[in-house]
């Protein structure tokens, strides 16, 4: 009878461990601490300083990967005092987080200066030591914004017979005609090079640039890059910006709640900044995929037109792509460098934490007009798949938001033709839909037993759901407390959420983005995403904002989703990439939102859209202590063996032409 993977590492784990550790003797087996300044650190926090200063120091770079709550901060600053007490670090955070490092610094005994202008670099000389300069990751990236720059001269053109003065922009050096003058890109004179741009008034440095040129190379001992996985895009400038300045300094400590993103590829460029090792393995983000990422290889045959008639002969068209999931052999490039902690691991007696999906069916009204939308979606996703993807994003994000939208008109329009492609025809304003009742009453058992509840809401701009929901709370007695990114400045959010609950408020409406970095909400025990969030690393961030330190509820968190739309399908999504994110730390997790799901989010809801493919939620949840409750939970932990290839082979991907080399794990596609 075949087990899974968990039941697996349940019976034989510990024997693993033993030959494990005897092969890979750890680095680091007992705290070592010689600050002895500040808090006492708390259960695995301590091996886990100790551990990341022995890789800043063996490798250069120390990862700390850290659920939400374990406290990172705290972490952080004391793994750098343990690589020098005396020394001066750098660390770079999210704006609304500026103060609270800051705080934590000076809890700690060491000095800290938050650099917000240039002035305040010249204090850094000065200021005693060990010292932690706070810059906020906008302010290390913005300089000056600039503008096109370019002369006008008076010319006589012939128009209709006759000369008439017209204006033209030249070359403000050489006087060059200047046919095309773009507004989002730094252009030249093609005659004499002449830069056709300037400076656009406030002049400014970005501060980034003035610490290399104000300081000395060494100055600093480590860079601390918080929420480093919001630095892993190839081209954003805060991730250019980090990798500047990493180079500069030389050392680097990455503090992150959500190391991987789903995709093998959302980790190569944090690791390719951090680690000069890694980057000469891996110049290239293609070839790192190749390696430890999985892909599907799709292969579409049709007939020639004209030839091969008795011959049948066809035409063959074969593409790869990426699909979510990572390589075991990752783990070599993060084990020596990398401190894994859990909550449990640093509170003692936290409460239960449990996750449920409820998934709803739609009254008779509301399924037709949907089915009537929905039927055009399809329509318009089929042929925007066959010709290019063209406008993808806007037919998801109506599949995915209209079944919420009742009381709003929807017409979706082709933007290339203009032509209405689907339509939602609106239900009475005082209708309220099977999600807006069930979420009702979820929301009146919570408060019977005196927990308060958050609602994350996807909809809050042209689909506003937020004035929708908080309109019905408050006509069911509820306080609802509505916070929305320009609500209240971010680092003022968590003072200002505390003042509205002291008042009474006991519903918090908000998109997850809003709250998913820096904000303990202990007081808000039940968590509801009202819609689907397929981004691994705001989900996981928002989904554990209040299970932490000092909760002493059972923290419940309730993924709601209409049955056979697409909503479903993108709840099956993410929880591939959720469980892929989870396993490279080393978590396996059955039930709940972790399940099976299939390839890129965009293509795959698309797919399922035009009724390519078939995503339906198969499991009934878990309960509150964790435990699966549904029948399928452990049959979709039965991970069948990957095929791996026989011998190398160049494939052709979306990144350019990749080997793949033999034993390479990858996923085969139907033929379509």
């Amino acid at each position: 009878m075949p087990i899974t993977l968990s039941q697996f590492l349940r019976r034989y784990g510990k024997d693993l461990f033993r030959a494990t550790e005897a092969k890979l003797p750890p680095l680091v087996q007992e705290p070592r601490l010689t600050w002895s300044r500040g808090r006492r650190p708390m259960g695995a926090q301590a091996l886990a300083i100790t551990g990341v200063a022995e890789a800043l120091r063996r490798h250069g770079v120390g990862i700390l990967a850290a659920e939400m709550g374990t406290g990172k901060t705290f972490m952080g600053v004391r793994a750098a005092l343990e690589l020098d007490p005396q020394g001066a670090f750098l660390v770079l955070c999210p704006p609304h987080l500026v103060e609270k490092w800051a705080r934590e610094v000076e809890m700690e005994g060491a000095h800290a200066v938050v650099l917000r202008e240039r002035q305040d670099l010249e204090a850094l000389r000065q200021a005693p030591r060990p010292l932690f300069a706070v810059l906020s990751r906008e302010r290390a990236k913005l300089g000056p914004g600039w503008e096109p720059a370019v002369a006008y001269r008076t010319v006589l053109k012939r128009e209709e017979g006759r000369r008439v003065p017209v204006k033209v922009a030249v070359c403000p050096r050489c006087g060059h005609p200047v046919e095309k003058l773009p507004k989002t890109r730094r252009t030249t004179c093609p005659k004499c090079r002449e830069p056709l741009w300037q400076v656009r008034p406030p002049r400014r440095e970005a501060l980034a640039h003035a610490l290399k040129r104000l300081l000395p190379k060494g100055f600093f001992q480590a860079v601390i890059l918080d929420e480093a996985h919001e630095y892993k895009g190839a081209d954003s400038a805060q991730g250019l910006t980090a990798a500047g300045l990493i180079s500069w300094v030389g050392k680097v400590i990455l503090l992150t709640g959500t190391l991987f993103g789903g995709y093998a590829s959302s980790v190569y460029h944090l690791l390719a900044r951090a680690a000069p090792r890694f980057r000469e393995e891996f110049p290239t983000e293609a070839a790192f995929v190749a390696r430890y990422g999985l892909f599907k290889r799709v292969r579409r045959e049709r007939s020639e037109g004209g030839y091969g008639y008795y011959t049948r002969r066809r035409e063959t068209r074969t593409q790869t792509y990426e699909r979510p999931g990572v390589s075991p052999l990752l783990l070599t490039h993060l084990v020596d460098k990398t401190a894994f902690v859990r909550l449990p691991e640093v509170a003692e007696a936290l409460p239960p934490y449990g996750e449920e999906v409820v998934l709803l069916d739609m009254d008779e009204a509301h399924r037709v007009a949907y089915e009537a939308f929905a039927k055009g979606l399809s329509g318009a996703a089929k042929r925007s798949l066959s010709k290019g993807r063209r406008f993808l994003g806007i037919l998801i994000q109506a599949g995915l938001q209209v079944p919420d939208t009742t009381w709003q008109e929807e017409a979706v329009a082709d933007p290339e033709t203009g032509k209405t492609v689907a339509h939602f025809a609106p239900l009475p304003p005082d209708y309220r839909h099977t999600k807006e009742r069930k979420l009702i009453s979820l929301l009146a058992a919570e408060r019977l037993k005196g927990r308060r509840s958050i609602v994350y809401v996807q909809g809050t701009e042209r689909r506003d759901q937020l004035a929708r929901l908080a309109s019905i709370l408050e006509a069911e007695g509820f306080r609802p407390i509505v916070l929305r990114a320009d609500t209240v400045r971010p680092e003022e959010r968590e003072a200002w959420l505390k003042a509205q609950v002291e008042k009474g408020g006991d519903v918090l409406l908000c998109h997850p983005r809003v709250v998913q970095t820096g904000l303990d909400l202990v007081d808000f025990p039940t968590i509801v995403f009202y819609q689907p969030e397929y981004s691994v690393y705001t989900l996981r961030q928002a989904a554990r904002r209040s299970w932490r330190i000092g909760q002493r509820h059972p923290v419940r968190v309730v993924y709601m989703a209409y049955r056979g739309t697409l909503q479903e399908a993108a709840l099956t999504l993410i929880a591939q990439k959720a469980r892929s994110s989870l396993a490279l730390e080393g978590e396996l997790v059955e039930g709940g939102l972790v399940s099976a799901a299939e390839e890129d989010p965009t293509v795959a809801l698309a797919k399922a859209l035009a009724g390519a493919v078939r995503l339906t939620w198969e499991g009934e949840g878990v309960g509150l202590e964790g435990e699966a409750t549904g029948k399928a939970s452990a049959g979709r932990a039965k991970a069948p063996a990957l095929p791996v290839l026989p011998e190398g082979r160049w494939v052709r991907t979306r990144r350019g032409r990749v080997f793949l080399p033999p034993g390479q794990p990858v996923l085969f596609a139907e033929v379509l």
